[in-house]
């Protein structure tokens, strides 16, 4: 025996752009093959985004056709999928109750979340044990890359010219220009070229794996400047970092 559903939406949400959905969908197509349903026979609303995003277009437009009571029924695989910001969930669950539209979770401690309320209050609570979730993440997050300044790490993108060891900042000396390395000498060659009238482009051709608008930033930051200079930089981790060269 099925049930049978009608004006059926489907969402499926991962993070990142590494992240695979196939588990999800695989998890719903079985799904709606126990209820004569095939992903052809609904709405999906895919995307690739955070939980926490406020920015989620497939996600606003079905919220917005829930409100319009465009649909009876939404799949997803897990609430986490809806949203790990607890406002976020909130709307969600609010459009589904004030239209009477039905959330079927096929992963998960609550499978229905119902206009009556059924399942609602174990669906928040979920929701908000993601948000929670999420919050000490962030809070982790921060707390070790504030330890990792603390001790002179290098945290985010690698400057040109330089590479990162054991976390910390050194000047490319030995440029592997196969993998696409640009040596610490290479940038300080073109920057002193530029220096004496040569254009960016014109450098960037003849510097490897380097462009136009790098040796550009690069030249119009003062500060950035001073790291390929022979004074030094004013950040202790470069300034430690180019201690090796005196």
């Amino acid at each position: 025996m099925t049930d049978e559903l009608e004006e059926v939406a489907v969402y499926v949400r991962r993070s990142t752009e590494d992240q695979d959905d196939e588990h999800q969908r695989d998890d719903i197509v079985e799904w709606l093959g126990r209820r004569d349903l095939t992903l052809g026979d609904v709405d999906l609303y895919a995307e690739q985004a955070s939980g926490a995003s406020e920015d989620r277009d497939q996600f606003l437009d079905l919220v917005e056709n829930i409100e319009d009571g465009q649909y009876e029924n939404v799949v997803v695989w897990e609430v986490s999928r809806i949203a790990r910001k607890g406002l976020l969930a909130q709307r969600f669950f609010d459009a589904a109750e004030e239209s009477g539209t039905v959330v079927h979770v096929t992963n998960g401690s609550v499978r229905e979340i119902r206009p009556d309320g059924t399942g609602r209050l174990v669906a928040d609570i979920i929701a908000s044990v993601a948000a929670e979730e999420r919050r000490t993440l962030i809070r982790r997050t921060r707390s070790g890359q504030r330890r990792a300044r603390s001790e002179g790490k290098w945290l985010g993108q690698v400057p040109a010219g330089f590479e990162r060891l054991d976390g910390y900042l050194k000047p490319n000396l030995n440029p592997d220009y196969d993998e696409g390395e640009t040596g610490f000498f290479d940038i300080q060659d073109a920057l002193d070229a530029i220096e004496d009238g040569e254009s960016y482009s014109s450098a960037a051709e003849r510097t490897p794996n380097v462009t136009r608008q790098t040796l550009s930033t690069i030249h119009q930051d003062e500060e950035r400047l001073e790291w390929y200079a022979d004074e030094g930089a004013e950040d202790d981790r470069v300034s430690t970092a180019l201690a090796e060269l005196s």
